[in-house]
């Protein structure tokens, strides 16, 4: 019985790898979520203090962050499903979404710090680089470049008749 909808390559990532990642964010940011807030724009310095934080930044940083819990059971239950459909609109609101993540950070850090990839922090190559590199995969899913999503569903259904 087929227990997903999605080629091998784009399943393990979307429904293994992407989730993990998601749910180790939202641990190490619930630790420190100050660390987290500012780090976000490696041009500009805050003081090192958690007393800097003030409370909507806080309060921002965590509701952020419990986005990536969300978004990491969506991952799980779009990418673990046999419904086609499912799994399809998934990627392309996520892939929608990776946009508007990425504009985020050009917003905030700017054009010439965005342009100058040696310049960046792990933070800023994890919102940008891990978000540029699963919106492509997401995107070639999508136009079947690893195989046709729903295929696995399909050959379970021949296979049993």
């Amino acid at each position: 019985m087929a227990i997903t909808c999605l080629p091998t390559i784009p399943f393990v990532i979307f429904g293994i790898i992407e989730p993990v990642l998601l749910i180790i964010a939202y641990i190490t940011t619930l630790q420190d979520p100050f660390a987290f807030y500012s780090r976000q724009a490696p041009n500009y310095a805050l003081p090192a203090e958690p007393s800097s934080f003030p409370p909507q930044a806080q309060i921002l940083t965590l509701q952020l962050v419990n986005v990536y819990l969300l978004l990491a059971a969506m991952a799980v239950i779009c990418s673990w499903t046999t419904h086609a459909r499912t799994a399809r609109w998934y990627l392309g609101a996520v892939a929608l979404a990776d946009y508007g993540h990425i504009w985020a950070c050009y917003v905030g850090v700017g054009r010439e710090l965005f342009l100058q990839p040696s310049e960046w922090n792990d933070m800023l190559w994890g919102s940008v680089g891990v978000s540029a590199f699963l919106n492509v995969v997401r995107l070639l899913t999508l136009v079947g470049a690893f195989g046709a999503v729903g295929e696995n569903d399909k050959s379970a259904k021949t296979k049993s008749a």
